[in-house]
């Protein structure tokens, strides 16, 4: 079977952060709501968007405007996906490497797969084999199940397992994956050591070679 390299996407892939606050407090400005700071956010993304709303928002609020706020997130976050998002420097270019070395590359995320696959399309493309996000009737990460089924629908074997969360290194732990942590995302390095890394990469460059050693 190939090898496939399953990435995380926000804060992996993406420089996402800035994007979803924006849009998180756009949808609470609708509803007249109190909005958050770029570090709070950082916080409140990893386990989907109904946990990211629910952290949003204090528990009054949630049960008064939380389906209103959500409704408005996923619209207004929906069509930035689809206008394309801003990848990291050097990642588009890796994700051509690692297909020219023989693997095949997928994301899955606990981003709504609607939002997922916009990603995919508008800002990847052929750069990556497949994009998953959350589907009803699979539970999130850190469950393995969704990245399981990333492999059987692309029929490959897991090389390596990439993201920047807690969540992600459990996610890969739980699959029995070869885990490797990015420091440039959501989280600090302390977070990912924690978690149980396996590796450890602080750039794009490094990220490549400890990919293509893994595929081998």
């Amino acid at each position: 079977m190939d090898p496939v390299i399953l990435f995380d996407l926000d804060g992996t892939l993406l420089d996402s952060l800035a994007d979803i606050a924006l849009c998180g407090n756009t949808a609470l400005e609708i509803s007249g709501l109190p909005t958050h700071t770029l570090e709070e956010y950082r916080g409140y993304i990893g386990n989907g968007a109904d946990m990211l709303i629910r952290r949003m928002l204090s528990p009054e609020d949630f049960e008064k405007h939380g389906a209103q706020v959500k409704n408005d997130y996923m619209t207004i976050y929906g069509d930035l996906c689809a206008q394309g998002c801003k990848p990291f420097p050097g990642i588009p270019e890796m994700l051509r490497t690692l297909r020219q070395a023989g693997a095949r590359t997928a994301v899955i995320s606990n981003k709504p797969d609607l939002q997922t696959r916009l990603v995919w399309q508008s800002t990847f493309g052929t750069d990556l084999d497949l994009a998953q996000g959350q589907l009803e009737g699979i539970p999130t990460k850190p469950d393995p199940a969704g990245p399981r089924e990333v492999l059987r629908r692309l029929g490959g074997r897991c090389a390596a397992y990439v993201g920047d969360s807690e969540v992600d290194m459990q996610t890969g732990k739980n699959s029995g994956f070869y885990t490797i942590g990015v420091t440039w995302g959501m989280k600090p390095r302390k977070v990912l050591v924690e978690a149980g890394a396996d590796r450890l990469a602080d750039t794009v460059e490094e990220l490549t070679h400890l990919l293509l050693e893994a595929i081998k």
